[in-house]
């Protein structure tokens, strides 16, 4: 199945809700999502759709990688090659990035490569990687951001649980004992049996993350401490979990098997969030969780529930799915939750059908 030629675009989708405080979006942080789509034509007739993104810019250098250095390097390729494909793009650009950039761009092609294997064998893309389960358990991760009040985190939730998700995820970073306010006002609303998750977003410094997540654990009966302190100091997440009850998460920032494998072998982590775009696509995020269950660790996609449902029906040991669904009004079809868990499109491969009108609207132009 010849590949006979790759069209990228880059859009910018807006959020329905920021992520940002005006005060943040006036000193840059964006309230849209830079996305790479990327089809993979074949001889076949078959059409792979695959994407990325990026929160902060570079999208532009994406879409020059996508055209410029990557379609070159897999027109007239084989689209069911994927592990050659993979070390091909690695060996071939490592002068310009063997993690970054590089890997982020190729991640797009990399799942279209994904969806066409799941299109050319008329399966789901959960059933070609193993069919563990028919849904998944999902929290709610867009609706408690470091801006909002705990009655405005409590009015944009409700919609989640009141549709039977597990809980939601909530920011913390800004300041210890706002954090720990919030944190509070919101379990005793919530409840003690809704799944609560805490977010730093590397903020925290150890001694911080130390007091926090006991404060967290103690206090809050919270589910999980994600990213405490920054993603390069692998020993203090080690010496944090060594000294925390509560669970340890993190991996969203991490590039490579070897980064991964640091934290496993410090017993840094508790649960594992690799997120699926820094990782070169599928084919990298598969040998993550193939480590990962080796060191008896369960899994947490980062970001992409398009993605991430596939993951967690697909495989044993991934334990939940992120609801991020930033990229939904892309898809007609995306995945929906169904009594109070995410289930998958049922089409082949990613099952996603491509909203043409939507993404013509969001396609940047550029000027010649």
């Amino acid at each position: 199945m010849r590949i006979t030629r790759v069209v990228s675009q880059l859009l910018h989708v807006p959020l329905s809700r920021p992520r940002a405080s005006p005060a943040e979006a006036k000193a840059g942080r964006l309230n849209h999502i830079v996305v790479l789509l990327v089809h993979v034509h074949t001889e076949a007739d078959l059409t792979g759709l695959g994407f990325a993104y990026a929160l902060q810019g570079s999208g532009r250098a994406m879409l020059a990688l996508a055209e410029d250095d990557l379609t070159p390097l897999v027109v007239g390729e084989d689209a069911l090659d994927h592990e050659r494909l993979a070390a091909k793009v690695y060996w071939r650009l490592q002068t310009i990035g063997r993690r970054g950039l590089v890997q982020q761009a190729y991640s797009a092609i990399d799942l279209a490569l994904w969806d066409l294997k799941g299109k050319a064998a008329g399966l789901p893309l959960y059933k070609l990687l193993g069919g563990a389960r028919e849904s998944a358990p999902v929290y709610g991760s867009d609706t408690a951001w470091l801006w909002m009040s705990p009655q405005e985190i409590l009015d944009a939730s409700r919609p989640y649980l009141d549709q039977g998700m597990m809980g939601i995820k909530v920011k913390v970073g800004a300041d210890p004992e706002a954090d720990a306010e919030r944190l509070t006002q919101l379990r005793e609303a919530l409840g003690d049996d809704v799944w609560l998750g805490v977010d730093a977003n590397e903020r925290y410094d150890y001694g911080t993350a130390l007091a926090m997540g006991h404060f967290f654990e103690d206090e809050i009966g919270a589910d999980w401490f994600e990213e405490p302190i920054t993603c390069e100091d692998v020993e203090g997440h080690a010496r944090l979990a060594s000294k925390l009850e509560i669970a340890i998460a993190g991996g969203e920032m991490l590039f490579g098997l070897d980064e991964f494998r640091s934290y496993l072998e410090r017993d840094a982590l508790a649960v594992v969030q690799p997120d699926v775009t820094r990782l070169g696509g599928l084919t990298g995020w598969l040998k993550v969780a193939a480590l990962t269950e080796a060191h008896h660790r369960p899994l947490s996609p980062h970001l992409l529930p398009e993605v991430g449902v596939h993951l967690a029906c697909g495989l044993p040991n991934v334990a939940n799915v992120e609801y991020m669904p930033w990229l939904y009004p892309l898809f007609t079809n995306p995945p929906k939750i169904e009594q109070g868990r995410l289930v998958p499109p049922p089409g082949p491969g990613l099952g996603l059908e491509l909203d043409t009108d939507a993404a013509a609207k969001y396609r940047v132009a550029f000027s010649p």
